[in-house]
């Protein structure tokens, strides 16, 4: 339970069964997405589907080119050659992808955060297999970039009508987090103090990947609660670290939204008032931030909802 790699079988997935049944019945015939924030068990239940229909995992991770998407997808069969450009000449990527996917005909194909893709590019190539080959694919990530246009395709999109199922994974409430953490400190074969469980489930807002980070300090590492809650955070303000960076590094003006992150938790008229930008401005960034999962409204109130992600805007140069 407490291994920080991701999640492979059936037995290891803690209560995602209703969302794994879904899955297997929607890609018999759809196309899916399975949304979520970070650390709330997206990879885990992807791979999982993916060994028990014997499918592809692809980590598109960084990834924001069809090229790159071909280098990934290579990986899985031998025979591409991507050495293929001659002098100014150069391949079509898109027609190469083409190619990769009419070999894998029959198969499922999981693209893990699949979002950095090239909007454009990816519509058009998809739609092609949509339309040409039996292959199904499974997407994750979060709601911007690719998947935000394929979820929700304009009349000019092409794949208007066309847009695939969604899952949206959210945080464990309390008492599943409190029944991951008794059972993983079960197989670890500790004890724990009820009082240490329930503050580490108040503090960790139930995101499975912290729960278990925590579990593994303590059962693996060999921490006590103090110094396990520490180590979640600062470990895991290094994983959202790049992310949020690289976020902001695609905004015109990054400083508007670290300033904004600060304020949270806020609501509207009080962001307006603090920030000092046009109305305008203002709706553009949350909407960008809420589509990144980083930011949620809660009532009228915007917050951030991850707490690692809470303590490191504070520290954002």
């Amino acid at each position: 339970m407490f291994d920080l790699r991701p999640k492979e079988k059936r037995s290891e997935l803690y209560d995602r069964e209703e969302e794994l049944e879904r899955l297997h019945r929607l890609a018999r015939t759809e196309w899916v997405v399975i949304l979520g924030r970070r650390m709330s068990g997206k990879t885990s239940l992807l791979k999982t589907f993916l060994n028990e229909v014997d499918g592809i995992y692809v980590n598109l991770s960084g990834v924001k080119s069809i090229k790159g998407l071909i280098e990934e997808l290579a990986r899985h069969i031998r025979d591409i050659k991507l050495s293929l450009s001659i002098g100014p000449l150069s391949v079509s990527w898109t027609r190469l992808a083409e190619d990769i996917f009419s070999r894998l005909e029959g198969k499922v194909i999981g693209l893990d955060e699949a979002q950095e893709l090239p909007s454009n590019y990816a519509l058009k190539l998809f739609k092609k297999i949509w339309d040409t080959y039996d292959v199904r694919i499974v997407f994750t990530g979060s709601m911007m970039g690719l998947l935000q246009r394929l979820l929700e395709p304009g009349p000019s999109s092409p794949l208007y009508g066309r847009q695939p199922a969604r899952i949206m994974l959210r945080p464990f409430t309390r008492e599943q987090s409190l029944g991951f953490l008794r059972r993983g400190f079960e197989e670890c074969r500790m004890r724990i103090r009820e009082s240490e469980l329930e503050e580490a489930v108040e503090r960790l807002d139930g995101y499975p990947g912290w729960l278990t980070y925590y579990g593994n300090a303590r059962c693996i590492r060999g921490m006590d609660h103090e110094a396990a809650l520490s180590y979640v955070y600062n470990e895991g303000k290094q994983v959202l670290l790049e992310e949020l960076k690289r976020f902001l590094s695609t905004r015109r003006n990054p400083e508007l939204y670290t300033r904004l992150l600060r304020l949270l938790p806020a609501t509207w008229s009080q962001l307006l008032r603090a920030l000092q930008v046009n109305p305008k401005t203002l709706r553009d960034a949350l909407r960008s931030l809420e589509g990144a999962m980083i930011v949620e409204k809660i009532g009228s109130t915007y917050t951030i909802p991850d707490p690692v992600m809470r303590a490191l805007v504070y520290e954002l140069q």
